[in-house]
């Protein structure tokens, strides 16, 4: 399993890790320094009472021991039986640490040679049995677990398991106070590079975060009016510059004696200058809203478009033999239906689909509809002569232009790439080129699904 590497996750495990390193050195500690002295003690108490009985026992009159086990039981919880019973292994687990230093405080008492054991007995196996030699016989003290008490193996994992729920709950709290905001600005500055504008972010938590999503907002507020600035400023342009088109235009309808060659010249010449301000304003607006989704059929949409352009490209290319072609993987099983804008997904297809048959060679351009990672890709594949890899980025900007193959005398705005990424980034698609095995060039467009 990938382990991610996200902040949240890292400054959590960070966290966590320290604060469990910290408590294993507290419960360390205590259980040394605290648990163990109080534990010892208490074993070598009952053990000196123990042995204190013993003797005690051993010295009475055979007629007043009875009243001696009476008054052990009554006041201390002790019950004291003759018995040669060999005891059973002991299961009470939870007490088996004191009862390894109540063993040995007793053989500190009456010395290694004295056969001292600890166990169950079958009358009573929910008890504590310790059996303890005298002079005459073994005597035998039984002992109840709540009498003694001391529990440290469950003493420890009760800690054990509040420090670690506490260590774990604490880091993911801290974690996610540093992390919210962080992705919150992350997130707002994504939007803004997908062209959404005016994103404001809330100011509030700690002084730094407050001053950093305050310079965030003066940030977007400053680059959402530059972007205002800059399409008033191209809006004008344009249309200053549509009137004298429409002015030469007219006149050149309108003046007689020029010849066939020399008008159609102008007249493309004129088409090439509004497209182009019609490109750079597109460009310049940005991404504003979007448009409404609708379920397409990926599979049916393709394939009319491919025959739709392939009409367009021809009938302004009469001596053009290009022909555009559609494919897709069997495993789509002749449709795919998927949300998407479709007035956004067309504006890209023929914009890398007409970039692929102007700059491919006058041979066939092939749409490849599969599916990658999960998602659907569409691939468009010409023959030209391919962009090399150091320069498959950088057709992305705006009037970016190839010295070699892709030169201003092949046409094109240098607009048509940029406007693909710009959308491409709107709508969290991803778009890149690539070399052609055998020669050409291969443009990639993976889609993801819109709810």
């Amino acid at each position: 399993m990938k382990i991610p590497n996200t902040l949240f996750f890292r400054t959590a495990r960070t966290l966590t890790l320290s604060l469990l390193l910290l408590s294993i050195i507290i419960l360390a500690s205590t259980a040394y320094f605290v648990l163990v002295p109080v534990g010892k003690r208490s074993a070598d108490d009952l053990a000196a009472l123990l042995v204190l009985a013993s003797q005690t026992w051993a010295e009475l009159p055979p007629g007043t021991r009875a009243d001696f086990e009476a008054e052990l039981l009554r006041a201390h919880g002790i019950k004291l039986v003759e018995d040669d019973y060999v005891l059973e292994p002991q299961l009470h687990v939870n007490i088996i640490v004191y009862q390894r230093l109540l063993l040995n405080a007793l053989q500190r008492r009456l010395g290694e040679s004295h056969e001292v054991t600890i166990g169950s007995h079958k009358n009573r196996p929910d008890w504590i049995w310790i059996r303890i030699p005298t002079v005459e016989k073994f005597l035998q003290f039984g002992i109840s677990a709540e009498r003694i008490g001391a529990r440290p193996p469950i003493a420890l994992l009760a800690m054990a398991i509040a420090v670690v729920v506490l260590a774990i709950g604490t880091a993911l709290i801290i974690a996610l106070r540093i992390t919210r905001p962080l992705q919150v600005l992350s997130s707002a500055t994504s939007a803004v590079g997908k062209g959404e504008r005016k994103i404001i972010v809330e100011n509030d938590g700690p002084d730094e975060i407050v001053t950093l999503a305050h310079n965030f907002n003066k940030m977007s507020q400053e680059v959402s009016q530059l972007l205002e600035n800059r399409t008033t400023l191209l809006a004008g342009i344009s249309h200053d510059l549509r009137t004298p088109l429409t002015r030469i235009r007219l006149a050149l309808e309108l003046t007689a004696g020029i010849d066939s060659a020399t008008r159609n010249g102008l007249e493309r010449n004129i088409e090439e200058m509004e497209q182009l301000l019609e490109q750079a304003l597109l460009l310049a607006r940005g991404i504003d809203s979007k448009e409404p989704l609708k379920p397409l059929d990926l599979v049916r949409l393709l394939s009319t478009f491919a025959a739709q352009i392939e009409a367009e490209w021809l009938l302004q290319h009469p001596e053009s033999e290009c022909q555009v072609l559609f494919e897709y993987s069997n495993s789509i099983e002749g449709s795919l239906h998927i949300a998407l804008p479709e007035q956004s997904l067309l504006r890209v297809l023929r914009n890398l689909l007409e970039n692929a048959l102007r700059y491919g060679n006058n041979k066939a351009v092939s749409i490849e509809l599969s599916f990658q990672d999960g998602y659907p890709l569409i691939s468009i594949l010409d023959r030209g002569p391919g962009i090399p890899v150091e320069q498959q980025e950088d057709v992305f900007r705006p009037f970016y232009r190839l010295e070699d193959s892709r030169n201003i005398t092949t046409g094109g705005s240098g607009l048509g790439l940029a406007i693909v990424r710009q959308l491409c980034q709107s709508w969290g698609w991803r778009v890149s080129m690539h070399t052609r095995p055998g020669g050409g060039n291969e443009a990639h467009l993976w889609l993801n699904e819109h709810e």
